[in-house]
């Protein structure tokens, strides 16, 4: 069919939705798309007499002629019986059908008019054989007048091809979900931008049909001067089919303006794993719609998804906060494992809710949206966080941070202060870690677990990298000690660029340390990038410089990637902390750490050590390097040029026995030199 122009049909007003049943001529098709004759019981019984008097006609007829018998009489009668009484029969049949198919068409009728959607039925041939009332609202024209004309005689004629081959494919098993958009013509000349939602029924032997629920998307007012078929057709996605982010802002825009005091809200749906870099190649749109699919079922009647960017969708919410909380919940718990070739993907989600005033224009609502999504992914998988001020307050910080933090160091406001690592056997610190602090001139002292991730967002990270790596061993290279070594934490980004052999080398030429005093911490996804990696570690190796794995065991900790790899010491994450004394797991995991190092003859230092106990327990398992406020917090530099790194004091109390080394773990002490 081409563009649609005006049907001439009668005209009605606009409403936003519409559901479609397409049916094959099979067996199991509903009985309401083929009503039955009203008559059709009551001509079944006046057939009986008219036959009856026929048959009586012909007896009595025979009877009269010359020559006939009783027998041949009573045969004709006998006869006369069999046929009424199976007439008879047949009647009673008829009309138990014919009561089954008024009750199917008046449970049909009941379902249209209680559906929220309009209801078109379809046949085999995609033509209109049924349509509810409701469709006059959104096509602006008498639904009897659409029996019998095709289902693409108001689409647009560039979108009409693809409507057609969704509607004509080949029945899958189930109920799968898709959703296409496409222009649908008014008959007052507009077109509307109409999302259908099709659940496949076809294969169901009681139905047989594509069932479509339709919502116009379009908007009310389109600009002037404005092309209108591209302006809609600009509005959806090209894979899912769902309204885009720009459709997203004008529905925003439509809600504050039109809401008549009743509570909208949107929910922003983050989804981790449909990143393209993590998809197989050829599986991200069929992930991704499964993914749109599952986030379909959810939805009620009036909520308006859409899909903003790569991995994030939007819903607009018709309630309240706490409504769209709840949705919220149930969308994210929706999303999970996604069977793909080969293997299973594993998708988690998270979402971020905020209200829809008056006061809030689109914009601002999508940047609370964000920040809401922001801090649920920070709480971890599945977490559903609400907007509210201190989230706002919180971003403008980050924001001051960003800008601040370009320039922090010429400006003199960065230092580096030193945290002792202490051999617990014999009561010496054998090498510090430089850890970064800034001094911000309005907020203080910013925490590093706070400015460091935003320098690692920018290239900034780099020229501060190369920073500390100087500063770092000068101090170092200044101390009376030359046997203390100091460990400086390398970002990815530093490695990445190809320039950390160079830095290293200027730093230790530029101080006079030796290579062997330095200790470069690398996280231990950077093992596993480009081969330029290993060869410009493998070259600090050979310089006399050690590797560490810094917060190791958090990764992909095997023996399968240490072996070979160019490390020379373990550092293993805090994390396996955290209820070590009471959780027999946790003191698994850290025999097993040891065991991996002993093993590869890797000396393995302990990071967050906080308490004596901690410190008791971890110095009985066989561990010997530790590190954590029990023992020393950072020093400034003047505490570590006045020497208080040196000899440091073990918590007050008794002196500690002699550490219960396990026998099957020889202490770390004899798999690597004295300063691990």
């Amino acid at each position: 069919m081409g563009d649609g122009g005006r049907t001439g049909l009668q005209q009605r007003g606009g409403s936003p939705d519409l559901t479609v049943v397409t049916t094959a001529p099979v067996q199991g098709q509903p009985a309401a798309a083929f009503p039955a004759a009203p008559h059709a019981g009551r001509a079944g019984l006046l057939a009986v007499p008219a036959l009856a008097v026929a048959i009586t006609a012909v007896v009595v007829a025979v009877a009269a002629v010359p020559g006939s018998t009783v027998l041949g009489v009573l045969v004709g009668l006998a006869g006369l019986t069999v046929l009424l009484a199976s007439q008879g029969v047949l009647w009673r049949r008829q009309r138990q059908l014919t009561g089954y198919l008024q009750r199917s068409q008046s449970s049909f009728r009941t379902l249209v008019k209680s559906s929220v959607d309009p209801v078109v039925i379809l046949d085999g041939e995609l033509r209109i054989t049924f349509a509810s009332e409701s469709v006059a609202d959104l096509m602006g024209v008498d639904p009897a007048c659409m029996v019998g004309r095709p289902i693409t005689f108001a689409v647009h004629r560039d979108d009409a091809p693809a409507l057609v081959a969704a509607l004509s494919g080949p029945p899958t098993q189930g109920s799968d979900l898709a959703v296409r958009t496409a222009r649908v013509q008014h008959a007052d000349g507009r077109w509307r931008l109409i999302q259908a939602t099709v659940r496949d029924l076809r294969a169901d032997p009681d139905v047989g049909a594509l069932v479509l629920y339709c919502r116009d998307v379009s908007a009310r007012t389109p600009a002037p001067s404005v092309d209108g078929d591209l302006l809609e057709f600009s509005l959806s996605d090209a894979v899912t089919g769902l309204p885009n982010r720009a459709a997203l802002v004008r529905r925003l825009g439509t809600v504050q303006r039109e809401a008549g005091g009743r509570p909208y809200a949107l929910a922003v749906i983050g989804i981790t794993g449909l990143d393209a870099d993590v998809l197989a190649p050829g599986t991200e749109v069929g992930v991704l719609l499964a993914a749109t699919s599952r986030l379909t079922r959810v939805l009620r009647g009036e909520d308006w998804l859409a899909r903003t960017k790569d991995g994030e969708f939007a819903v607009v919410v018709a309630g309240s906060n706490a409504e769209a909380e709840v949705l919220a919940g149930r969308l994210v718990a929706a999303v999970g494992p996604v069977t793909i070739p080969g293997g299973t993907l594993h998708l988690t989600a998270n979402a971020g809710v905020t209200a829809l005033t008056v006061d809030v224009d689109p914009g601002e609502a999508l940047r609370r949206g964000d920040l809401a999504l922001r801090s649920a992914r920070a709480a971890g998988p599945n977490a559903v966080h609400r907007y509210d001020h201190a989230l706002r307050i919180e971003q403008n910080r980050r924001a001051a941070l960003r800008a601040d933090l370009d320039g922090a160091l010429d400006r003199g406001e960065l230092r580096l202060v030193f945290q002792p690592v202490v051999d617990v056997v014999i009561h010496r610190t054998v090498s510090v870690e430089a850890l970064l602090r800034w001094h911000h001139p309005v907020f203080g002292e910013v925490s590093p677990t706070e400015f460091v991730p935003l320098a690692e967002e920018s290239p900034l990270i780099t020229d501060v990298g190369r920073w500390v790596l100087r500063e770092a061993c000068t101090t170092i290279a200044n101390l009376d000690d030359d046997a203390l070594a100091v460990a400086v934490n390398v970002s990815a980004r530093q490695v990445r660029s190809g320039e950390l052999v160079p830095d290293v080398l200027g730093a230790l030429e530029a101080s006079g340390l030796p290579a062997s005093r330095l200790i470069v911490e690398i996280t231990e996804s950077v093992l596993l990038d480009d081969s330029h990696v290993l060869e410009d570690l493998t070259v600090l190796r050979r310089l006399g410089v050690r590797i560490a794995i810094d917060d190791f065991g958090t990764g992909w900790s095997s023996l399968a990637y240490l072996v070979g790899m160019p490390v020379d010491v373990l550092k293993m994450d805090q994390y396996f902390l955290a209820d070590v004394e009471h959780d027999p797991a946790r003191k698994a995991m850290c025999r097993a750490v040891l065991h991996l190092g002993a093993s590869l003859g890797l000396p393995v230092i302990v990071e967050g050590v906080t308490s004596r106990s901690i410190l008791t327990l971890l110095r009985d398992m066989g561990h010997r390097y530790l590190q954590g406020y029990v023992l020393s917090r950072p020093l400034e530099l003047a505490q570590l040029a006045a020497g208080q790194w040196a000899d440091l004091e073990l918590p007050a109390g008794a002196e500690l026995p002699p550490a219960r080394v396990p026998s099957d773990v020889a202490p770390s002490a004899t798999v690597g030199p004295v300063v691990p």
